[in-house]
């Protein structure tokens, strides 16, 4: 298991002082929470469809909102899935962590967007 923590605050009070919106980081933190299973249920479907290039956007496009918001081992094992494209007895269980992964995210941030 990776030492990252799941939730890494620093980097979303970070994206407030850039945006100069303290506020508008938390909306996005809020946003990113409700669509994660879809973008999750996206990579999914790359992954079974065997579309290689709709796996790379939809784990590109996790990985980046997922550092945004400092969810470190989501945008970890988003990027480490990469490596699972061609692999499909690796699809299942990459899905299962990222899944899991989500929960501990959501969890995390649930604490801090009310």
């Amino acid at each position: 298991m990776s030492q990252l923590p799941a939730l890494d605050r620093r980097t979303l009070e970070h994206l407030g002082e850039e945006l100069s919106d303290p506020a508008g980081a938390l909306e996005f933190a809020q946003i990113f929470v409700r669509l994660l299973p879809q973008r999750i249920d996206a990579v999914e479907a790359a992954f079974a469809a065997g579309s290689a290039d709709a796996v790379v956007v939809a784990l590109l496009s996790l990985h980046v909102s997922a550092s945004m918001v400092g969810a470190c081992r989501l945008a970890e094992e988003s990027s480490g899935a990469l490596a699972f494209i061609g692999a499909p007895s690796e699809h299942g269980p990459a899905i299962a962590r990222l899944r899991s992964l989500a929960l501990d995210c959501q969890s995390a941030l649930g604490g801090i967007i009310l």
